[in-house]
């Protein structure tokens, strides 16, 4: 038994491990009490309790996470892409669940999108700063007269296009989970998807300046330990987000 317990890695006893990161649903919710909830939260806290980790989330203004991340004052990022302003400070996790960006008008809109080209001349609204302002920036990059308007978070963003804000013929470009869930959460009927543009995958940070050996890989097993029994899809399912494929 003293040498099992001693061959263990020091990663491999219970750990307390804190990840920050920002109100983003469905993928990051709060409950009726204000606990951390959402697609990315469960299967993070899943993850955790198969590797006896304690995992603490706290939910916080997007800027600040990212700056305690940065400043190695935090263990980890919930919610966070597969880009290179990520894997500059941050070791990053296998792909966990899926999405895409996707264009967004208002009713009656005659803008038929086939190509970048068509958004010229176009009012285009965008949550930032972000990595959705990264993209849509990238996707209108030398179209000439598109003027972007961006918005300090998502449900600010489709409430200002319902409302008429950003003209009559204005756009928003917005992850389309958390556009359907605000259409849906704000009654914001007259909103519909024009074109999804890019699809996309979240998944888990480590801060590398906090990080031990293998602790990383550890995680990993445990993410694929849960999608070859089905937890990462029923967890992904039960809030309506698709999940990464199995490795």
């Amino acid at each position: 038994m003293l040498a099992w317990a001693c061959a263990q890695p020091a990663w491999a006893a219970p750990r307390d491990l804190f990840f920050v990161t920002q109100l983003f649903p469905p993928f990051i919710t709060q409950d009726a009490a204000g606990k951390p909830d959402g697609g990315l939260v469960a299967v993070l806290q899943e993850a955790c309790r198969r590797l006896s980790w304690r995992c603490t989330v706290q939910v916080m203004v997007w800027k600040r996470a990212l700056l305690m991340i940065s400043l190695g004052e935090a263990d980890g990022l919930v919610l966070a892409q597969d880009a290179p302003e990520r894997r500059a400070v941050m070791e990053l996790s296998r792909p966990v669940l899926l999405s895409s960006y996707g264009l967004y008008a208002r009713n009656g809109n005659p803008l038929r999108y086939r190509q970048p080209a068509d958004l010229s001349g176009r009012r285009l609204a965008v949550y930032g700063p972000s990595l959705s302002q990264t993209n849509c920036e990238k996707l209108v990059h030398g179209v000439p007269g598109v003027e972007l308007a961006v918005e300090l978070d998502p449900q600010t963003v489709l409430r200002k296009l319902s409302a008429g804000r950003y003209g009559n013929e204005g756009l928003a470009f917005s992850n389309d989970d958390v556009a359907r869930y605000w259409i849906h959460s704000d009654g914001l009927s007259n909103l519909h998807q024009l074109a999804e543009v890019k699809t996309l995958a979240y998944l888990y940070g480590f801060t590398r300046s906090r990080v031990q050996p293998g602790m990383l890989d550890e995680f990993n097993r445990a993410l694929d330990e849960m999608c070859r029994d089905g937890s990462l899809q029923k967890l992904a399912a039960s809030y309506g987000i698709r999940p990464a494929a199995c490795r």
